[in-house]
């Protein structure tokens, strides 16, 4: 087969052959990444950045502190993972996602140098002389930096792909870098404790760099000695900021905030959960601090930024009668704090109906402890994707079993929901961003 870096070629085979570089794996490490990047002339070194990481939030925050910095008046560009319905929204500039005919360009662009610079094989003995082809992962972010840089954006905020230390996105200086919090996830890559996932996630601290965090704990230890060890002023958000009068909703909070050079009175955030306002007060941090490095910010456009912040896929209400929410809860500390959420708004909630699809390689029995019990009715079913994990063998508590019911396919997980659900009821499909973008998908609605 023709590569397709030699001809032209439609969006669909474009990102067919993204996807078709999954064959590759996740591969930790920056060698590969660099070389490619080298190769058009380092674009993520054209434009100032922000790098975002963490184990849960670090999406959320890098929305929420992108659209501060576009109601501030700056182009911004915005790189997160993974995506929920399409490839386009992993890369926007100005909160607008790439275009299908601009993604198909640099595929194809890039492709042509993997193909004469790069081994084209998994295992490539045959070209022993050449690099590792890079994957998909690394090959996207160069997509992304490249983007930004020929859209001549004024700022990138940048999530962290997975871990921190050796993802792809390692290799830009940022402004600042935050790091949400740390909780256990993806230990066959990380350790198998918070200090040694701690570690590398505290590895996207540069030497002098500014560094903000809403880590607690054994986490925090390490991240502030990583800090302390590179020169790296640290705010600790939980010592920094504090929240008062706090008044939330389903839809959202109300908050005032006291920091360590502003107070500001009646916070409006639209992201629902108690987690995203740790999540809003780490962006607002990591604003106070590009506002000290010079760029131009303030009070009003932090406040709109904050009122304006949008995230799919995150306790997204997607339908009434019955309320539809969506969140991409994905392992146990985001299955945590959707339960504090379920636990506050209860009584708001009515009866509840829990569709959960989880991948194999997630605490499916800590998981469902925590939601399980609060739901009415509970529906299991299997999101569509390649580690998705069959509803049949999962763990549930004998005592919940009246409550459950199993459905392979989706469509008909959500077509049972919609059955049991009363009017005032509310339907919660949860467990995997892979299962939440295919409900997106089913309920006709775009991220």
């Amino acid at each position: 087969m023709r590569a397709i870096g030699l001809r032209s070629v439609t969006y669909a085979e474009a990102t067919a052959f993204l996807y078709g570089l999954r064959r590759f794996g996740w591969r930790l490490g920056l060698d590969t990444v660099r070389r490619l990047l080298a190769l058009v002339g380092d674009p993520q070194d054209r434009f100032p950045t922000v790098h975002i990481g963490g184990t849960n939030g670090k999406g959320s925050t890098a929305a929420i502190l992108d659209a501060i910095l576009r109601a501030a008046g700056y182009r911004t560009g915005l790189y997160t993972s993974p995506h929920l319905v399409s490839f386009t929204e992993r890369i926007r500039v100005d909160g607008l996602p790439i275009t299908e005919a601009e993604v198909t360009a640099l595929v194809a662009e890039l492709e042509a140098l993997c193909l004469a610079h790069f081994a084209q094989a998994p295992v490539p003995v045959p070209e022993a002389t050449r690099p590792p082809h890079p994957t998909f992962f690394e090959l996207t972010t160069a997509m992304a930096f490249l983007h930004f840089a020929r859209q001549r954006t004024d700022v990138a905020v940048v999530e962290v792909g997975l871990g921190g230390r050796f993802d792809a996105t390692n290799v830009i200086l940022p402004r600042v870098s935050v790091i949400t919090n740390v909780a256990l996830d993806h230990q066959e890559y990380l350790g198998q404790t918070l200090a040694e996932i701690a570690g590398e996630k505290a590895g996207i601290i540069k030497a002098g760099v500014p560094v903000v965090t809403a880590a607690r704990g054994e986490a925090y230890e390490v991240i502030a000695r990583t800090a302390r060890e590179r020169g790296a002023p640290t705010v600790h958000t939980p010592q920094s900021y504090r929240v008062v009068r706090l008044a939330s909703t389903v839809a959202g909070h109300r908050f005032d905030l006291a920091g360590p050079t502003r107070h500001y009175e009646g916070i409006q955030l639209p992201l629902a959960g108690r987690h995203q306002v740790e999540n809003a007060v780490s962006a607002l941090a990591a604003a106070e601090v590009l506002e000290a490095g010079g760029l131009r910010l303030g009070e009003g456009p932090i406040r709109c930024g904050l009122a304006q912040a949008r995230w799919p896929g995150r306790l997204q209400a997607v339908g009434e009668r019955p309320r539809i929410l969506v969140d991409g809860a994905h392992n146990t500390a985001g299955a945590a704090a959707l339960a504090d959420f379920l636990r506050e708004h209860r009584a708001a909630l009515h009866r509840l109906v829990l569709v959960f699809g989880v991948l194999r390689d997630k605490d499916s029995a800590t998981m469902l402890g925590a939601l399980a019990p609060l739901a009415d009715h509970i529906i299991l079913t299997q999101p569509p994707a390649e580690r998705g994990a069959d509803p049949r063998e999962l763990p549930v508590p004998d005592r919940l079993r009246p409550r459950v019911e199993v459905h392979l396919e989706l469509s008909a997980a959500l077509q049972r929901a919609r059955a049991i659900a009363g009017p005032e009821d509310t339907i919660l499909a949860t467990g995997s961003l892979y299962l939440v973008g295919p409900v997106l998908q089913a309920l006709g609605i775009s991220p």
